[in-house]
Formats: C-alpha cells, structure tokens, sequence
C-alpha cells in the first residue's frame, strides 16, 4: 500500500498530466500500480531537471543528486518516496544501475543541446534522453527481455510533439522547437513563432505532417508500450490529425481530449499492455 508521501506525489503528478488521468482507471487494481506510477512521475522529475529549470547549474545539480539517489536505491537504501516505490519492484532491481545512470546522463546532455537541423536531427537529438528513458520504462513495465523498439523511437517522437505543444515556452527557455530548415523553408525566425502568423501557420502544418508520420513509423515496430505511454500515443496522433486540417493548427496542439473518447483510447492502450504481458 502506498505510503501519504509517496500519494503526494502522485496526486500532484496526475494533477499536472491530465490527459492521462484515464490510464489510471485501468492501473488503480493492479499490484504494481505504485511502482509503476511513481515511475511515471520520477521521469517526470528527470524531464522536468532537463527543459524547465532555467539555469543549468541549478539543474545539473538536481540530476546530480538523482544519480546519486538512483546509486543509492540500486543498492537498497532509497530515500525518496518515488525511488522507494519504484525499487521495491523487482524488475526495476534487475536493470543494471549504467541503464539508470545513462538516463541522467542523457538529461544531463540535453541542457547543451544545439538547434536541430533537420527532423531527423531533431528526432535523434531527443532520442538520447528520451531513448534511454524507454529502455528502462519498457524492462520496469515487461522485463527486461522485452524489445524497446517501438518505445525508443516513440519516446523521441513525444518529445518533439511536446515541443511543439509548448511553443512559446520552449522559445522563451531559448530552445527551437521547430527544425531550423523548417523555419527557413517559412521564412521564420526562431523569436517570430511566438506570434500567430501565416507563415507561422504552415511551418506548424508540416511539423505537424513530420510528426504524425513518424508515429505511425513507430507503431509498425515491435514491441510493448505501458498504458500510459500508449495512451499518449494515442492523444498526440488525434491532436496531430486535428492540427493539419486546422486553420489555426496550435490552438488545436493544445486542446486535451476528454470523455468518452480519452476513455476508449486509454483502454485500448491497457488492453495493449495487458497482452504484452501475457506468456
């Protein structure tokens, strides 16, 4: 049963990710739902250390202290509630501690990263984080036997989809969440996308196009997906399909999917998980 602590940080992960909060319906019974969760919620620190702290050092020791922390509850002495719950699973003991490691590393890496060239620049740039994020999801939800495939490329793919979600603060930290060929394509600086514009408009259109394409690349590949990263799969692919019949494609990047529909989507994805894990 989980501790106060650890629900603590629970509900406030669930209370930021809203369109996730139906993945929970299908989890709420499940033995593992604590480890599982507060794996949720420890990459979202990680995520968190790596974009929306504004200065590096400040966030470089924050991911500092999690390699320690990670070193610590590989060994058995967590002390964080989310460690605690995460490593009291025994598939997350069975992933080497270098897995763990890489993961802050990775993040570590991503506060010197350069504008992306190209979509595929951007897509591998993400993917050094976001890949070795994917690698541990998919061991700590299936074992460590389980092929990644799918989630290491959807995970990059995720990424970029949020940049593109969260544009004006990804300008704002000094990051470009569009490629730089695509704003040139357009006729764009990396300042002008805070503002509505035509131009504007269209580059959102084609990363839009870029992205969607590249989700559907990842599912023809093997491998599982937890309920929580399908289910978002899922979201990004209607918010991306909404966005290049839009007039007015951010508006429709932002919108949450709610109801029924969020429902049968996030039981799809746990139907999805449930098989993967039979024999």
């Amino acid at each position: 049963m989980a501790t106060a602590a650890l629900e603590s940080w629970l509900r406030d992960h669930r209370a930021a990710h809203p369109q996730l909060e139906p993945a929970w319906v299908f989890l709420s019974a499940d033995p593992r739902r604590d480890a599982c969760g507060a794996f949720e919620a420890l990459k979202q620190e990680w995520l968190d250390a790596a974009y929306a702290i504004r200065a590096p050092n400040v966030a470089a020791t924050k991911l500092q202290w999690w390699a320690e922390e990670l070193q610590r509850a590989h060994s058995g002495q967590p002390r964080h509630p989310l460690t605690q719950a995460v490593f009291a699973d025994a598939c997350a003991r069975e992933i080497p501690l270098p897995d763990w490691h890489r993961v802050v590393h990775a993040a570590l890496s991503q506060l010197e990263t350069p504008p992306p060239a190209d979509f595929p620049s951007q897509l591998e740039q993400a993917a050094t984080l976001h890949g070795a994020i994917a690698r541990a999801e998919t061991a700590l939800w299936f074992g460590s036997g389980a092929s990644a495939q799918r989630a290491e490329k959807l995970a990059a793919v995720q990424r970029a989809v949020a940049a593109l979600r969260n544009l004006p603060m990804e300008v704002d930290y000094g990051r470009t969440p569009l490629p730089m060929s695509l704003l040139a394509r357009h006729g764009l600086s990396q300042t002008a996308l805070i503002q509505d514009s035509p131009a504007r408009r269209a580059a959102l259109r084609d990363q839009a196009g870029e992205l969607l394409r590249a989700i559907e690349e990842a599912a023809r590949l093997p491998g599982p997906l937890g309920p929580f990263r399908g289910l978002q799969a899922r979201l990004d692919r209607r918010a991306l399909r909404r966005a290049l019949r839009a007039d007015e494609p951010f508006g429709e990047m932002q919108r949450l999917t709610g109801g029924l529909s969020a429902l049968l989507d996030a039981w799809r994805a746990a139907r999805a998980w449930h098989a993967a894990q039979r024999p």
